[in-house]
């Protein structure tokens, strides 16, 4: 509570108390009546005759009735104009305990050593109960890292390494509403699994919401195209191309457009964690990525006019964005579209992958 909430109160609650109490105790020392001293009921007392009713005694109540309402005015206007004041505060405060409980369902929960003291539990009782892990795999402030365990492939028993995407730019290829779909509901075929708890997670709205909201504050600019790069002539198509794919789609579809089909780990990689790399039997252990695979002519199975269509309308909650300057009604438009030229140099590079 502000120290301007607490005048508020003063002035407009705790003063005419004060004034209405100080009445009633120099009322009750007046002189007692004959009749009030006998204990006779006021119902059964004589009346005032008229003339006492309707004079000064009339006039007085009409004139502090008059005065009761001025002070309630006056203290209505004196409560309702920091209102605005209270409500972005208290916004404020709101917001800053969101992206507080975001944080903590963000990282890890800490460990608890088995003798720890009650004092010390409760200290860490929130960070215990809200962390979900996901640092783990998406990295320090969300950018980026290495699944964790390695999956196990059911089928072949192959053991697979996942790309875990960056999250700091998540916002700049998806809305909040395939943001909230992915974390609720997973995302099959991939490491990310489900976190909603309607769904079988362990995360409550009020918790996808917080985690939301603390992606949304860490979240960084969109690397810059080149000059040459942002109406490229046909002849840079191919250079071009490639520089956005690095920056737009290699993310999803690996720098080498390979997805799920890299049959060795990239280990210039620097978001994968120095023990993993250390056990020499982890060789063999492929990368994959979430995006399908674009590379050794798997793209070209589209004819140009879908594969545009594709990367311009995206596929949506099939975890394709779109990358269109306006796409087809019912898919938002992205923060950070692509020209039709960009496109087509996208499209050049990859179907020379």
């Amino acid at each position: 509570m502000s120290r301007g909430d607490v005048i508020t109160i003063t002035l407009v609650v705790l003063g005419p108390m004060a004034l209405l109490w100080g009445i009633y105790l120099m009322r009750t020392k007046r002189t007692r009546k004959p009749a009030a001293i006998l204990g006779i009921p006021m119902a059964m007392r004589p009346a005032a005759q008229d003339e006492v009713l309707e004079g000064r005694r009339l006039e007085r109540i009409q004139w502090g009735g008059v005065l009761s309402l001025i002070l309630l005015l006056i203290g209505m206007v004196a409560y309702w104009l920091p209102e605005p004041q209270r409500h972005e505060a208290f916004a404020h405060r709101f917001d800053e305990e969101a992206l507080h409980r975001g944080l903590l369902v963000y990282q890890a929960p800490p460990p608890l050593e088995e003798d720890i003291s009650a004092i010390e539990f409760k200290e860490e009782e929130k960070a215990l109960s809200l962390g979900q892990g996901c640092v783990n795999c998406h990295g320090p402030e969300g950018a980026g890292g290495f699944g964790t365990p390695l999956f196990k492939n059911p089928v072949n028993g192959e053991v697979v390494g996942y790309s875990a995407p960056p999250l700091n730019n998540v916002f700049q290829r998806w809305d909040e509403e395939i943001v909230r779909f992915t974390i609720e509901r997973g995302r099959p075929g991939t490491d990310m699994p489900t976190w909603g708890v309607e769904y079988g997670g362990s995360m409550t709205k009020l918790m996808v919401d917080d985690v939301m909201a603390y992606l949304q504050s860490i979240q960084v600019p969109v690397e810059e195209t080149s000059k040459d790069c942002k109406n490229p002539k046909k002849s840079d198509y191919m250079q071009c191309g490639q520089e956005i794919f690095e920056a737009r789609c290699a993310v999803c579809h690996g720098p080498k457009g390979q997805g799920k089909e890299d049959p060795r780990r990239n280990y210039d990689d620097p978001n994968i964690p120095e023990d993993l790399l250390e056990d020499p039997r982890e060789d063999d252990y492929p990368t994959w990525y979430q995006g399908a695979a674009l590379w050794k002519g798997d793209v070209r199975h589209l004819s140009e006019d879908l594969h545009f269509l594709t990367i311009y309308n995206g596929r949506r909650f099939a975890f394709m964005p779109p990358f269109g300057e306006a796409p087809v009604q019912g898919i938002p438009v992205p923060p950070n579209p692509l020209t039709d030229k960009q496109i087509r140099a996208v499209m050049e590079y990859e179907r020379s992958l």
